[in-house]
Order: C-alpha cells, then sequence, then structure tokens
C-alpha cells in the first residue's frame, strides 16, 4: 500500500455540503498481492457504510483465492476488513481527482483501478455538458501514468431525485462510447443497471445493500478480465505419492515442512540429516480427506495428516469428523515458483511458513503472519523427491 498524505483542506461530503476532517497518516496496508486502486468520492470512501464496496469486494476475491493489495493514500472501513487503502474523496468531483491522480497512481502503482466517479459533478450542477470530457480526459491520464494497468470505469449509481437522474443518464450514456475508444486495457462496467433508488441510503449514496451489489459487479468485471485480480494459479493436481515440501522463500530453499511433537516447522534438510528428520520431512500426497483435493500424511505416522486448526498447523489423526477432514484437505494452485496449498473450508487462505513455524494465513488478514511483506514467497512451495522414500 502507498504510504499515507494528510488531507491538505476537508472534503464536503457528496452533495450534502457536510465536511469531514481531513485524513490522519497511519501505516500503509500490504500483503504483497495484486496492488488494487479503488478510485473515486465518497461512494468509494463508503459514506453511510464506511469501507462502501470494498468490504464484499475484497472478500468475494479472497474467496476466489487472488492475493489482493488494495492501495491508496485513504483509509477506512471495519475492523474486519483486512485491507482498508483507496482513494475515494467525499465531494470530490472528476477535476479534483484529475488533480491528483498522476502523483498517486506513480505512488501506487496499481495493476487494476476502479474508477467510480461524476456524481458530484451531477449533483454540483458543475459544468455537466463538459463532464463526458473530463471523464475522459482522467482515463488517458490515468492510462499514461499506469500504463500497464487495467481500468474499469463505471456508470454511476442511480439517483433518487428526478432532475439528478435525468443528468446521471446522460452523463452515463456518453460512458461506454468513451470507454471503447480507450483501447483494450479499459472496460466498461454499468454500475447504474446493478442498483435500484432502493439500494440508496439517502438518495445518493448506497446502503449496505446497495454496496454489496456494487461489489458483485466489481467482482465480475475483474473476473472476466484474467489478471486484473492477480494470477493466483490454475487449480493444479499434487504429485502423488511420497513427497518433501520445500520453501521457495528466497534465503530458505534448504528449508522443507515438518512436523516435531505434532506441530508442523520448516527445518533445514540435507543428505546429512537424522533418519528421523528425513522421515519428519515426508509426505504421502493422497485423495483429500474431504471428498476433494489433497491431503498429506505423515511418513512415519501412517493415519495422521497435516491440518490446520486456530491457524497453526499441525498433524492430527483422522477421527472421522467433518471438521478435521475438512482441516486436513488442500487444493494445489500454481504459483510462480511452485505450487501454492489453499485450505479447503478457508478459500483464500493458504500453507504459510513464518519464523521456521507452518500456519494458515489469508492474504490482507488481521494477523501478523497475513500481512509481511514476504506472505506471497512464503505460501509457495516446492514438491521435491522424498528424504526417506
Amino acid at each position: 500500500m502507498v504510504r499515507r498524505r494528510t488531507a491538505g483542506l476537508a472534503a464536503a461530503l457528496l452533495t450534502l455540503g457536510v465536511l469531514v476532517p481531513a485524513g490522519v497518516a497511519t501505516a500503509a496496508e500490504s500483503n504483497g498481492g495484486t496492488r488494487v486502486l479503488a478510485l473515486g468520492d465518497s461512494i468509494t470512501d463508503g459514506f453511510n457504510v464506511p469501507g462502501g464496496y470494498r468490504i464484499n469486494l475484497w472478500r468475494s476475491l479472497a474467496a476466489a483465492g487472488h492475493l489482493v493489495d488494495f492501495v491508496g493514500t485513504q483509509s477506512n472501513g471495519p475492523a474486519d476488513l483486512p485491507d482498508h487503502d483507496h482513494e475515494g474523496h467525499p465531494g470530490w468531483r472528476i477535476d479534483q481527482i484529475d488533480a491528483i491522480v498522476t502523483s498517486v497512481l506513480r505512488e501506487s502503482t496499481p495493476r487494476t483501478v476502479l474508477l467510480h466517479l461524476g456524481t458530484n459533478d451531477i449533483a454540483q450542477n458543475h459544468d455537466l455538458a463538459g463532464a463526458p470530457v473530463r471523464l475522459s480526459a482522467l482515463v488517458d491520464h490515468i492510462r499514461a501514468a499506469a500504463p500497464n494497468a487495467d481500468v474499469f470505469v463505471s456508470s454511476v449509481v442511480p439517483l433518487t431525485d428526478p432532475a439528478l437522474e435525468s443528468r446521471a443518464n446522460a452523463y452515463n450514456a456518453t460512458i461506454p462510447d468513451m470507454v471503447r475508444s480507450k483501447g483494450s486495457r479499459v472496460h466498461f462496467v454499468d454500475m447504474h443497471v446493478a442498483l435500484t433508488t432502493a439500494d440508496l441510503a439517502d438518495g445518493v449514496h448506497p446502503s449496505r445493500t446497495g454496496y454489496d451489489k456494487m461489489a458483485a459487479r466489481w467482482a465480475s468485471a475483474l473476473a472476466a478480465v484474467p489478471g486484473s485480480a492477480g494470477n493466483d494459479g490454475a487449480p493444479v493436481t499434487l504429485p502423488s505419492g511420497l513427497r518433501s515440501l520445500r520453501v521457495t522463500t528466497p534465503g530458505f530453499t534448504d528449508r522443507y515442512a515438518r512436523h516435531q511433537n505434532s506441530l508442523g516447522y520448516t527445518a533445514h534438510v540435507d543428505s546429512g540429516s537424522s533418519a528421523l528428520l528425513k522421515s519428519d520431512a515426508t509426505w504421502r500426497v493422497v485423495p483429500g480427506l474431504a471428498g476433494g483435493c489433497h491431503s498429506l500424511e505423515s511418513r512415519n505416522f501412517p493415519g495422521y495428516y497435516l491440518r490446520h486448526q486456530d491457524s497453526r498447523v499441525k498433524i492430527s489423526p483422522d477421527d472421522g469428523t467433518a471438521l478435521m477432514r475438512a482441516d486436513a484437505t488442500w487444493c494445489g494452485r500454481s504459483a510462480p515458483t511452485g505450487m501454492r496449498l489453499s485450505s479447503w473450508n478457508f478459500p483464500g487462505s493458504y500453507l504459510r511458513h513464518i519464523n521456521s513455524e507452518l500456519g494458515l494465513a489469508t492474504p490482507g488478514g488481521s494477523g501478523a503472519d497475513d500481512t509481511a511483506s514476504s506472505l506471497v514467497p512464503d505460501i509457495a512451495w516446492s514438491f521435491d523427491a522424498p528424504w526417506a522414500p
């Protein structure tokens, strides 16, 4: 995430004329995933529902196995939203966002930009005839500053006031053709049809239901553009039989996943290691106990399987319960340096090593294991020949 910048002046809340305090600098949140910039006004900020659409968008992407890093100079949302960063400025028009966008993009370096903007131009009746031209110029500036980013430009959500809605309809009608003129990296998202005025809390800003509908529309748009939410790998079949799981994090590639006193760790293993260590670091890949994907059975404790419990990873016997079998089932995903092991019952959470211990980490989650900058390499494993054949 980008480092916070204290706002120079308080921004007027969208359509209401109420001032909000300037932002306070806070530490950035980062999980090393695909950088996504939510850009816009108070609807992006989440007026009425702090965090707005970003709450369910993050959850949807995480559930789909995506490692996403929201970026921006602003931060808000509930404590259970793992990533609060965004670039939503209450009360701001297109021209005001345009004035900062180049510096924001150069600092945040997003892979993907989500743009919902124009409601304040409409509500403030600010040169409406020129609003489409300003939006087009803004998209050009985004493309110039982030030429490798996919840019998703949405129509604005409905407005309850008939006069404002008429202006919104005229503005929205210009967006699809503008987007088509910008090339293959710019995409139109019809947000206006995703909501009705019943989904608004105050005639302008969405309610929680409305924000959730926005999240679903953004998630659908991202899913249609490969790589825009990150290349978190296709499902893969793990190699069968006995294997040893080697760490792929640079500087730690001589370490392997092993069990010791029932808990999971990593340890240096080589040809001179003890027979016990070599056996502890060898696993049998078997069909998943939960009915799909795979489970990892201990080489020297048959019937004991690698499972997560309270975020720690350990070995446990198969007691036949649905919970144990789900905890002990892992789904492989391809990764640049090996394979990721995603939890069967916590999609988007992965087997991770940190400080020589094995745990379950959720990208962007609230735990220290989830937010460390090394998370991405730490959840990739190489399935090597077994140390104890």
